[in-house]
């Protein structure tokens, strides 16, 4: 099945934090995640004390900073009685023009922006029928199995699409394929958010079809 197109791309918490160098740079904004590393590149040569302040917001939630939209929040400077911005960095922008978007703050640029914050993290159990090993994951809500599927070949084995991604039902007697384009709940792999008991994470068991090439 093919992979969607112009999907928007979700991440967890713990995915944005690694991201926290000055040439790897991400922050969240209302849960929305921006890339500034281009913008930080592209001032390598013309570098400042704030875009060091910046880095070292890197991989961490600005939310506090900003308003929904984007716009910076500000405050009345006890100085001069006029407003100015609470986080300085906004100000900054890239220089050369094939690396933003004109006449827009980063923090509003569809540029920088590459996919949002999960509402709800899963765990999942993906179950390797070929070498018997169960592996947890944690996942995004909105993530599709190709996501998911994607981001076990990633961290666990790269030869992930060499596999039949299947389901059981009707208490373990009915095995059917995934459909890779569904999410979770789509594919009715529930978890126990509004089950009055605690239930065992969704499994996904994972059969050898014995073709590389579609790794």
């Amino acid at each position: 099945m093919e992979r969607p197109i112009n999907k928007m791309r979700y991440y967890l918490k713990d995915e944005v934090v690694p991201h926290n160098k000055k040439d790897d740079c991400w922050v969240i904004i209302h849960r929305n995640i921006y890339d500034l590393t281009p913008m930080l590149k592209d001032r390598f040569d013309d570098w400042n004390r704030t875009l060091d302040y910046l880095v070292a917001h890197a991989g961490k939630d600005l939310t506090h900073l900003f308003h929904e939209n984007g716009e910076p929040r500000t405050e009345i400077s006890p100085s001069t009685g006029r407003p100015r911005v609470l986080f300085p960095p906004i100000l900054e922008v890239a220089i050369s023009e094939f690396c933003k978007t004109p006449g827009e703050m980063w923090s509003q640029d569809p540029f920088y922006h590459i996919g949002r914050v999960t509402k709800r993290a899963r765990l999942i159990r993906i179950v390797n029928t070929l070498t018997a090993q169960t592996q947890y994951m944690t996942v995004c809500n909105e993530d599709s199995i190709y996501d998911i599927q994607q981001k076990y070949k990633e961290r666990y084995n790269h030869h992930a699409g060499s596999y039949e991604w299947r389901k059981f039902s009707n208490g373990g007697k009915s095995c059917g394929v995934l459909d890779l384009n569904g999410t979770l709940d789509e594919n009715g792999l529930m978890d126990d958010e509004d089950s009055n008991v605690e239930l065992p994470p969704p499994s996904i068991w994972l059969y050898y079809t014995d073709d590389i090439t579609i790794a």
